[in-house]
């Protein structure tokens, strides 16, 4: 398996593209969040995009809906650590 730093770059390459950004995975930052606020935006613009965010992640890590939750969908760093740890438990 990839290691976290490889991880955390392949979801921002999932975001990306799924979200049509115009971004690379060097410009967002870890820490970004992905529901925003007035004065701080996400990277999300509506709950369709989580839908949509969660099935191509589902694919590309084999994971299963249920490891998602409110606190994976809080940043990049939070969604990342959720996928690697189901990761490493399915390696294990």
């Amino acid at each position: 398996m990839e290691n976290k730093q490889e991880l955390i770059v392949k979801v921002k390459e999932i975001l990306i593209d799924v979200l049509n950004l115009e971004q690379t995975p060097e410009e967002i930052d870890n820490n970004q969040p992905l529901f925003g606020t007035d004065e701080l935006p996400g990277l999300f613009d509506d709950s369709l995009a989580i839908l949509e965010v969660t099935s191509v992640l589902m694919a590309e890590f084999d994971a299963d809906a249920s490891i998602f939750n409110e606190e994976s969908f809080q940043s990049i760093n939070s969604l990342s650590e959720c996928i690697y740890n189901e990761v490493q438990l399915q390696s294990a």
